[in-house]
């Protein structure tokens, strides 16, 4: 039947009774996300959908990927084909949906709508990823390359919620794409594209599954921003480019003769103190009836983190301590959705950063793959949140730790520390000596890290487990030529011989090892008058972490 004025015929109207009870309440359309539907974020209320079992109705059959439809999102998607406009409107220009595929669009509504929701919690600066997806969505609608690579990223997420092997598949077909298609793009950079070159490479460094694909992209990442220093000004991502020092910061293919640079006595007073935080606040969730998992799971995975021999080689260091990189992209976003920021999650949320700031100390070879530098802003804001809130008040003093390490790692980088405010009335520097009693970057040992006896911790299984993915067992492969030195736009690498973020300024010879006990007692191997360190009171560099020594994980 023709619509008024012989238009098309009107939509039949669909009614659904499934939304969540706090929508029925105020008598307003729910969009029936799970496990946190949109009204109930903007509102910043625990949804219902959190208390009950997800449903099985979406569609999903072993030939047909699980995209998480809803019946408001696909109505959402219908419109955006008819009319053109974008369910997100602050996001714009926005691909061309009759250019696209329906599940490519609703790929594309996925990242849109988790960026929303956070946006709509004033949380996006406590993730790693959600503020940057306006941007590289307004590219993504020039640069095909660029858009993906993001449709690869949506796609890896939806995998890592519905464990559906054919979203992974999804993922691995939209990064080949998305790789070949920046080789081409690289082999004509300028002024005009380097923003889109630069947003595919850190959208497909986010989904690097191996330890070579993550070197070459970052590598290749940090050559673009060198490129770009006369107009860097004008990019995009002027913020992501003055934060960077995520690059690698070891070979991805070491010589046979190569020394892993290894953790000193500090960072291992460092890994004892995150541990022993670690526990009690896992005790003080189980003390507030909420579930201590996530906390347990990082426990465990610190103290498997302990097993890892550090003379392996890299690309199998990366491989067994791959699940806390898995973390750090999911887990706050499902935080953050499920739990409206609240105090306890913004907690739990802030340590899971402060060990990717460890894993930098404690794996200095790979330690940059942990994304420890874009943790700090994140720290220090889900600290300011903590600050002005009256019922964060009770879970503001598990920050201190957090703070420490950020201060620890400020000071390494030689980075300027924040000013102080009312919201950094806590953030102080902690005394640091070194061993003969001179100031140094190693913290004191001081009750607020050691906790005695009368508090009873439950200790987590000593595994190493990654999180189930149905992503394919494909890795993701590099397009980027890697021969020698050279790297793709053939600028040699704006970081030499050392780290960005340790003292590593080459291998350390014949040093020799040392094993991990439970006790936390290390044994340096080297001389206080070691012809490669030198004279005891020069052990520690200027601006970096103190100098490593040769040690296994036992």
């Amino acid at each position: 039947m023709a619509g008024p004025g012989g238009g098309p015929p009107r939509r039949s109207h669909t009614k659904s009774r499934k939304g969540c009870e706090s929508c029925k309440r105020r008598h307003i359309r729910c969009d029936e996300s799970f496990p946190q539907c949109r009204n109930c974020t903007k509102h910043k209320v625990r949804c219902p959908y959190n208390d009950i079992t997800q449903p099985d109705e979406r569609s999903c059959s072993p030939d047909k990927p699980d995209l998480m439809w809803t019946p408001q999102i696909e109505e959402e998607i219908n419109q955006w084909k008819v009319t053109g406009v974008f369910p997100f409107p602050h996001i714009y220009p926005a691909p061309t949906p009759c250019d696209l595929t329906l599940d490519q669009l609703r790929l594309i509504h996925h990242v849109a709508s988790i960026s929303e929701q956070i946006e709509s919690l004033n949380a996006n600066g406590f993730t790693l990823w959600t503020r940057r997806i306006p941007i590289i969505i307004q590219i993504g609608a020039t640069y095909d390359y660029v858009l993906h690579a993001l449709l690869a990223f949506s796609a890896t997420h939806l995998a890592h919620l519905t464990d559906c092997p054919l979203v992974g598949n999804m993922a691995y077909e939209h990064r080949g794409i998305a790789l070949n298609r920046l080789q081409e793009a690289i082999g004509c950079f300028s002024r005009e594209n380097s923003d889109a070159i630069l947003a595919a490479s850190l959208v497909l460094s986010w989904q690097a599954t191996d330890w070579k694909s993550w070197t070459e992209l970052m590598q290749g990442t940090s050559t673009i921003i060198d490129a770009m220093e006369s107009w860097k000004h004008e990019s995009l991502f002027g913020d992501f480019i003055a934060e960077s020092s995520t690059f690698p910061t070891g070979p991805p293919s070491p010589t046979p003769d190569h020394q892993p640079s290894q953790p000193c006595a500090a960072d291992m007073d460092s890994y004892q103190r995150t541990l022993k935080q670690l526990q009690k606040l896992e005790h003080h969730l189980k003390q507030s009836h909420e579930s201590p998992k996530p906390i347990t799971q990082l426990i465990a995975f610190m103290k498997g983190s302990r097993k890892i021999v550090l003379t392996q080689p890299l690309h199998q260091q990366f491989e067994r301590l791959r699940a806390l990189r898995t973390w750090l992209f999911w887990l706050p976003v499902d935080m953050l959705q499920q739990s409206s920021c609240s105090p306890n999650s913004l907690v739990v949320i802030a340590h899971y950063y402060t060990a990717a700031l460890l894993m930098e100390r404690l794996f200095p070879d790979i330690g940059a793959a942990y994304f420890g530098s874009l943790t700090v802003k994140p720290i220090e804001e889900i600290h300011q949140r903590l600050s002005s809130s009256e019922r964060g008040q009770t879970s503001l003093s598990f920050m201190d730790h957090p703070l420490s390490t950020v201060y620890e790692f400020r000071s390494r980088m030689g980075w300027a520390h924040p000013v102080d405010t009312p919201a950094f009335h806590q953030y102080t520097a902690p005394p640091f000596y070194m061993n003969d009693g001179s100031p140094a970057m190693v913290p004191a040992a001081s009750p607020e890290y050691f906790y005695g006896d009368s508090v009873s911790f439950s200790y987590s299984t000593e595994d190493l487990s990654v999180p189930n993915s149905a992503v394919s067992p494909l890795q993701l492969s590099s397009p980027f030529p890697h021969s020698g030195n050279q790297q793709y736009l053939n600028i040699p690498s704006p970081y030499g011989a050392y780290s960005p973020v340790s003292s590593v300024y080459g291998d350390f010879g014949d040093a020799g090892h040392s094993d991990f006990e439970d006790s936390g007692n290390w044994t340096v191997p080297y001389s206080a008058a070691s012809p490669v360190m030198g004279p005891a009171s020069h052990r520690y560099s200027v601006g970096f972490v103190s100098s490593p020594i040769q040690s296994t994980w036992a």
